[in-house]
C-alpha cells in the first residue's frame, strides 16, 4: 500500500470514528485518562526533524481543548486521575529541550497556557540540542563538502539536494548510537568542514534564563531534561545521578523554587531505566515522562507517564489542513487500538484450505 494511500485510508477512518460517536463512546467506556502531549518547538519555518509545529495549529489545539474543558496543568491531570474525581480524559502540554520559540506560549493571544517546558539546563544561553547544532552547519555552511567516512557513511555533496535530504535521513540514527562525548566530537567535526555562519543573538535557538523566568511568572511550569540531554542508559550510575541532580539544582537556584517535573532525553523505552526512575526521584522530582505513545490512566507511575508526540504532520488532512477527527480520535487511543486489533488478527495463523 502505497504512503498517500495509508494517509487518505487513516483520515477516512478518523473521520468515521470522530463523527459518528464511537471516538466519545470509546472515551467513556476507557474511563478517567491523561493525555500528555509532547511538542518541542513552536514556529512557522520549515524544520527537518518532525519536532515543530506552527503557531496558528498549536493555537488551533489549544481552542479545541479548551472548548471541550479538557487543557490542565501535568500536576491538576495527574489528581484527576484518583478515583475520587470525574472520569473524563483530560489534555497536558510539555515542551521538550528549552527552545526560545516557546516564549510563544506567553503570546497574549493565547492567554494563560498550562504547559510544563522541560530544559536541558548545560544548554540554556548557549548551543542547541546537537540536533539543530546540525541543523545550522547544513544550512548555514560556507562550505559543501562532507566527509563522514569515519562514520562508515562516506561523502556529501551538500550543494546537492538528494545528499542534504540522504544526510538528514541517515546521521541522526547513526549519531544516536554513539556515545555522549563521541557524538559531540562528530558533530564538531561536521560544523569544522561545513563552517557554517555564526547566529544573531537574536536568532538564537535556546532559552536563556532570563527567558526561562519569564515564562515561570507567567503561569509556564520549568521541568529538567538533565543537565546536557544525555541518554540516561548510556551513563554509568554516577554520570546519571550528576545529569538529572545538576539539572534539578540549577533549576532551583535560578528559580527560587524547586522543579516538580522531569523528562528523560529521547524517552523510549531503552533510553531509561528502574535505577534511572529511582535517581529522579531521589533528586526530588515528583514525576518523569517518557515518549512512549499511550494514555496514562489512574494508577500510572508518576515517573513513567506516557506521551503523545505532536508536531506540524501528524494530525494533517490529505489536504493539508489540521485535522480535528484525526487529532482526537488519535490522541483517545482510539486508532491505535484498531491498529491493534488489525495487527492481531493479520498475525493468526490461515487454518484456510490451501491449493495443492
Amino acid at each position: 500500500m502505497t504512503a498517500p494511500l495509508r494517509s487518505w485510508l487513516r483520515y477516512l477512518l478518523a473521520l468515521c470514528c470522530h463523527y459518528s460517536g464511537l471516538d466519545w463512546l470509546y472515551r467513556h467506556v476507557s474511563g478517567a485518562g491523561l493525555v500528555i502531549l509532547m511538542l518541542h518547538r513552536v514556529r512557522d519555518e520549515p524544520d527537518p526533524y518532525p519536532l515543530s509545529m506552527s503557531r496558528g495549529n498549536l493555537r488551533q489545539i489549544i481552542r479545541w481543548l479548551r472548548g471541550q474543558q479538557a487543557l490542565v496543568g501535568l500536576g491538576e491531570g495527574l489528581r484527576d486521575l484518583s478515583p475520587a474525581a470525574p472520569q473524563r480524559v483530560r489534555y497536558a502540554l510539555t515542551f521538550d529541550d528549552g527552545y526560545h520559540d516557546n516564549l510563544g506560549l506567553i503570546d497574549a493571544s493565547l492567554g494563560r497556557v498550562p504547559a510544563v517546558v522541560y530544559v536541558a539546563t548545560g544548554h540554556i544561553g548557549g548551543e542547541p540540542i546537537w540536533a539543530y547544532r546540525l541543523a545550522h552547519a547544513i544550512e548555514s555552511r560556507s562550505r559543501d563538502q562532507v566527509d563522514l567516512g569515519g562514520l562508515g557513511m562516506g561523502h556529501f555533496d551538500l550543494a546537492e539536494p538528494d545528499d542534504r535530504y540522504r544526510l538528514y535521513a541517515l546521521l541522526p540514527a547513526r549519531l544516536k548510537e554513539l556515545e555522549p562525548a563521541e557524538l559531540e566530537a562528530w558533530v564538531d567535526h561536521l560544523c569544522e568542514q561545513t563552517k557554517p555562519r555564526p547566529i544573531p543573538h537574536e536568532n538564537r535557538e535556546m532559552l536563556d534564563w532570563d527567558d526561562v523566568r519569564k515564562l515561570y511568572v507567567n503561569g509556564v511550569e520549568i521541568g529538567g531534561h538533565t543537565c546536557s540531554h544525555a541518554i540516561l542508559s548510556r551513563l554509568d550510575e554516577t554520570a546519571a545521578r550528576e545529569e538529572i541532580g545538576l539539572a534539578h539544582a540549577s533549576i532551583t537556584t535560578e528559580l527560587g523554587m524547586p522543579p516538580r517535573h522531569f523528562a528523560y532525553p529521547n524517552g523510549g523505552s531503552q533510553d531509561f531505566g528502574d535505577r534511572d526512575a529511582r535517581l529522579v526521584r531521589e533528586a526530588g522530582f515528583e514525576t518523569a515522562t517518557t515518549s512512549i505513545e499511550g494514555i496514562n490512566r489512574p494508577g500510572a507511575d508518576p515517573y513513567r507517564l506516557m506521551r503523545f508526540n505532536v508536531h506540524e504532520q501528524r494530525f494533517l488532512a490529505p489536504s493539508g489542513r489540521l485535522s480535528r477527527a484525526l487529532f482526537f480520535s488519535e490522541t483517545s487511543g482510539l486508532l491505535g487500538w484498531l491498529r491493534g486489533c488489525r495487527g492481531a488478527v493479520e498475525s493468526l495463523p490461515d487454518h484456510s484450505v490451501q491449493p495443492g
